[in-house]
């Protein structure tokens, strides 16, 4: 395998490769808890089997209008298949699950991504593989049950190896990225007309100035017309460098590279932005103290500060504290922060936290830590209804050990 094949799994799909392994190990003993919300409730909505229903779910879920989940399960059949894409619908007697696509080496494959709803109930999203010549696909799976191929990846211009979510504007257009082997030899930022049917490379990065890998997926800002999204690396070189956050002006059609994080103690972004309704950047990254061997973090970039970055909140991993924060952290209506991490909690296998501002000071709670049974290695961010109930998954874990879909309620 290729330097930069192997480059585009880690750490979502080598983190989940090493589950078992952390699972049973040392990092896995139990530790002192940190308190609980005593009014949380945990549920697991679909324990999956690794057969027909999947396994391995690397990405988070996506919500409809009618409450409806969908998410992507990375191989199926016994670790034979391609994986699929899969449905939980609300009923009275609690979700119903089903699997609605089979994946394949000509629909995509090794995808790893959450999925994007459109208000029409069409889901889009992006695999790693599959193709005319395996370097990734743009597809969607409409209202009616169709599916489609947008778009097939093949290199350069308009890169490969798309690892995360797309997202899509009012205007019937999806803009995503490629993590690497766009016309700059590093990842793009490009645009899909659902109208046209067009394909536009919007910025090929080029281990300059602008950075150079692209794990996580862009936000859109709609209110500010802005494109938001991260380098995991750079800038001016390939493969070294604390990263970059840059942003995508849709009216002047102009790139920026906002921030350089080799000016702070931060490195290597690793979640998909959130954009609050002042207009900050919230995302995870790990600290530049023990480098990509610490637990991470949760940092803010604030708009009427230049979007200079300040952290928010260290993860120690230790006494309960989570560790590894791959998700994207998502703000609820009281203003507060709620997100997972990969590792940490009582029992080393990730946890579900809330993060409240008090007197200037961001206090962590947790909200679950997951064990074997109720699923382990959490690696996306949650949804929610907005009715206080949370939605996620879990690489691993659960009663046959292969990933969990679960909801958390209670959450005010």
């Amino acid at each position: 395998m290729s330097r930069t094949k192997l480059q585009s799994y880690f750490p979502r799909v080598l983190a989940a490769a090493l589950t078992i392994f952390y699972t049973h190990s040392a990092f896995a003993q139990a530790r002192t808890h940190i308190p609980q919300k005593p009014a949380i409730t945990f549920k697991v909505l679909h324990s999956f089997t690794g057969l027909r229903d999947g396994c391995c779910i690397l990405g988070g879920l996506a919500r409809d209008g009618w409450g409806n989940l969908y998410g992507i399960a990375y191989l199926n059949n016994s670790l034979s298949g391609d994986g699929d894409l899969f449905k939980l619908t609300p009923t009275s007697r609690g979700y119903k699950f089903s699997v609605v696509l089979n994946f394949s080496a000509s629909k995509g494959r090794e995808c790893q991504s959450t999925p994007a709803v459109d208000g029409s109930g069409n889901v889009f999203g992006v695999c790693v593989g599959g193709g005319g010549i395996d370097r990734g696909t743009l597809w969607e799976y409409s209202n009616t049950g169709k599916f489609r191929v947008l778009h097939e990846f093949g290199g350069p211009p308009d890169g490969m190896s798309p690892q995360d979510s797309v997202v899509l504007d009012h205007g019937g257009n999806i803009y995503g990225t490629a993590y690497t082997w766009g016309p700059g030899s590093s990842g793009t930022f490009w645009k899909y007309s659902l109208r046209s049917g067009l394909f536009k490379l919007l910025h090929g990065f080029t281990d300059g100035d602008d950075g150079g890998l692209l794990p996580a997926g862009p936000r859109l800002d709609e209110i500010g017309g802005l494109v938001w999204g991260t380098t995991e690396v750079g800038p001016n070189c390939y493969y070294c460098g604390q990263g970059t956050v840059w942003n995508y002006d849709l009216s002047s059609e102009k790139f920026t590279t906002v921030l350089d994080f080799s000016s702070s103690n931060i490195l290597a972004p690793q979640s998909r932005l959130s954009i609050g309704m002042k207009g900050n950047v919230i995302g995870t990254a790990f600290g530049t103290e023990g480098g990509r061997n610490n637990c991470g973090l949760v940092y803010e970039l604030q708009k009427d500060n230049s979007y200079m970055p300040a952290v928010l909140y260290q993860f120690t991993g230790q006494t309960g504290d989570g560790c590894y924060p791959f998700g994207r952290v998502r703000w609820d209506r009281q203003g507060h922060l709620l997100g997972t991490t990969y590792g940490g909690g009582t029992n080393g296998d990730g946890v579900v936290y809330e993060l409240v501002q008090k007197n200037s000071r961001w206090q962590e709670t947790i909200l679950h830590s997951f064990d074997l049974t109720d699923g382990t290695r959490p690696q996306a961010g949650l949804v929610t209804d907005h009715k206080g109930n949370w939605f996620g998954t879990t690489a691993s874990g659960g009663k046959y050990k292969n990933g969990t879909v679960f909801e958390i309620s209670g959450v005010q």
